[in-house]
């Protein structure tokens, strides 16, 4: 295994990019300070930049953020999602991993839940848990981070891929932050969910109330390359996980959707009383579409930060 800086991997191409089509997002293309990596898992080029704060921590928290989807043949690791500003104020590394690139449509996807079938030019299919476990164990490493707080958000795809890391990489990771993802899509219903995560883990779930893209309420489908999903709701991800962290306690009994809707009654909900003192919780964004509102980002950071491994 090989972990070496590229020479601005793509940077001009990334900026020239920046107003390139993202489903997932409408984040632009970022100027160093971060620095652009490469390392080899399973014989395949993976792709990551980092963000160092001057004021970086000496025992730093890792945040990890996961794009969605991306169109465009560079890696969209420079992608500004507006974290930069809470490392230089709290002082944690910013990593930024990409997905694997798929050469007949041009994007780039992560390999979620029921995904194996949107890589049919890779056999086996990407092992994204794989790669970001290594990375992570890497990058403790590297930085000397603080082994209890690491920290995986994510957007649209990367979304759903940091629901996966919560169950696989849980041992590892403290808390996870899926924004606009819920946890599984699969080619038929019943949803089937996954089994038990690996150890217990905080979760913060957001989604847009008028997210058309990726529907919270309906099992609304999900096209990944030419496969065709249908996703889980977010009631499916939420209970799933206050079960899974033995949560005892609810701020509200409304379900957050309702007639295949958001649940105009619901602002979210809150489960604790959980195991290792780990938190669940669902925020709606009212109004909002398929988008990731940086404004939100203190408070994701906030709930993260309240919640290291025990």
């Amino acid at each position: 295994m090989k972990t070496k800086p590229t020479k601005a991997l793509f940077c001009k191409l990334m900026f020239a990019a920046s107003a390139v089509l993202l489903f997932a997002t409408g984040a632009a293309a970022s100027e160093p300070p971060f620095v652009d990596y490469t390392m080899t898992w399973q014989n395949i080029t993976r792709y990551y930049a980092v963000y160092v704060p001057s004021s970086v921590l000496p025992n730093p928290p890792l945040l990890f953020m996961l794009h969605g989807t991306h169109y465009n043949a560079p890696p969209p690791i420079n992608l500004n999602w507006g974290w930069q500003k809470l490392a230089d104020r709290h002082g944690f590394v910013l990593i930024q991993p990409a997905a694997t690139y798929d050469p007949i449509t041009n994007t780039w996807n992560w390999n979620a839940y029921s995904f194996d079938g949107a890589f049919p030019y890779m056999s086996p299919p990407p092992d994204d848990s794989g790669f970001l476990r290594q990375l992570i164990t890497n990058l403790i490493a590297q930085y000397h981070a603080d082994p209890k707080r690491i920290y995986v958000a994510g957007f649209s795809t990367g979304a759903q891929m940091a629901q996966r890391v919560g169950v696989e990489i849980s041992d590892l990771v403290a808390a996870v932050v899926p924004m606009s993802g819920p946890i599984v899509a699969q080619p038929v219903l019943p949803i089937t969910l996954p089994g038990p995560p690996v150890a217990p883990v905080s979760v913060q779930e957001w989604h847009g109330t008028a997210d058309v893209n990726v529907g919270p309420c309906d099992n609304a489908p999900e096209k990944i390359n030419k496969l065709k999903l249908l996703l889980s709701t977010v009631d499916d991800s939420f209970n799933y996980w206050l079960q899974q962290n033995a949560c005892t306690q609810l701020e509200n009994q409304q379900p957050l959707c309702l007639n295949g809707l958001p649940n105009p009654a619901s602002t979210g909900n809150d489960a604790t009383g959980c195991t290792n003192n780990v938190e669940v919780q669902f925020v709606w964004e009212p109004n909002v579409g398929h988008q990731e509102v940086q404004s939100n980002n203190r408070a994701r950071w906030a709930f993260m930060a309240a919640h290291p491994k025990p």
